[in-house]
């Protein structure tokens, strides 16, 4: 029998796995060891699902490998992304008060347009003929929401309508925003390294 790679998913993610497979799961947290949340449909669920504070470290390990980011004393929180586009987020002592918090925001409505938005229900036809104008002569635009509200789907489904002929910069401090365009630049900022230095921040990249 061949012996699986320690980078397959299924042994990056462990118990986890079967929640990063299943399309109906949009966030996956870890309060503790002992409470595991998922959320459906924007409703949170608490899951059977037990760990060991070993075993979510271990999990946080393996899935840091992919972003290649660090996470110890002198940087205690860290987002990522991983590969299929989801979002990692993990904050650990000092910050938090006593266990790692982990967040996997896993992006299930990625790459659809205003108008895919518009037939599932997710805003009104009106509304994305007003978003897709307002894009088209050059508006500025706001996006902001509550956690699981859809800002990046949103986000997402708003650059992809930029006219190709624009030339697209994104910048994020992970990334998330994936514009359907020929001509697009995407920064990502940057954590200091051990020695403090070479960190990028959000207002050196604008």
């Amino acid at each position: 029998m061949e012996q699986k790679s320690e980078m397959e998913p299924e042994v990056v993610f462990g118990p986890l796995y079967g929640f990063i497979t299943d399309e109906t799961v949009e966030e996956i947290w870890i309060n503790s060891p002992e409470r595991i949340f998922i959320a459906r449909a924007g409703k949170s669920e608490l899951t059977n699902v037990i760990l060991t504070s070993t075993e979510v470290r271990e999990l946080v390990d393996r899935t840091l490998i992919w972003s290649g980011r660090r996470l110890d004393l002198s940087n205690p929180f860290v987002d990522a992304r991983l590969p299929d586009g989801s979002r990692l987020h993990v904050a650990i002592p000092e910050v938090t008060a006593e266990h790692w918090a982990v967040n996997i925001r896993k992006h299930i409505a990625q790459g659809k347009s205003l108008e895919s938005l518009a037939q599932e229900g997710m805003l009104s036809a009106e509304m994305a003929d007003l978003l897709i104008s307002s894009i088209a002569r050059g508006f500025n635009l706001l996006v902001s929401g509550a956690t699981q509200a859809g800002k990046t789907t949103l986000l997402n489904a708003l650059a992809s309508e930029i006219p190709y002929s624009q030339r697209v910069i994104t910048i994020e401090e992970v990334f998330e925003v994936h514009p359907r365009l020929p001509d697009v630049i995407q920064l990502q900022t940057r954590s200091a390294n051990m020695q403090g230095v070479g960190e990028i921040s959000l207002r050196r990249l604008v």
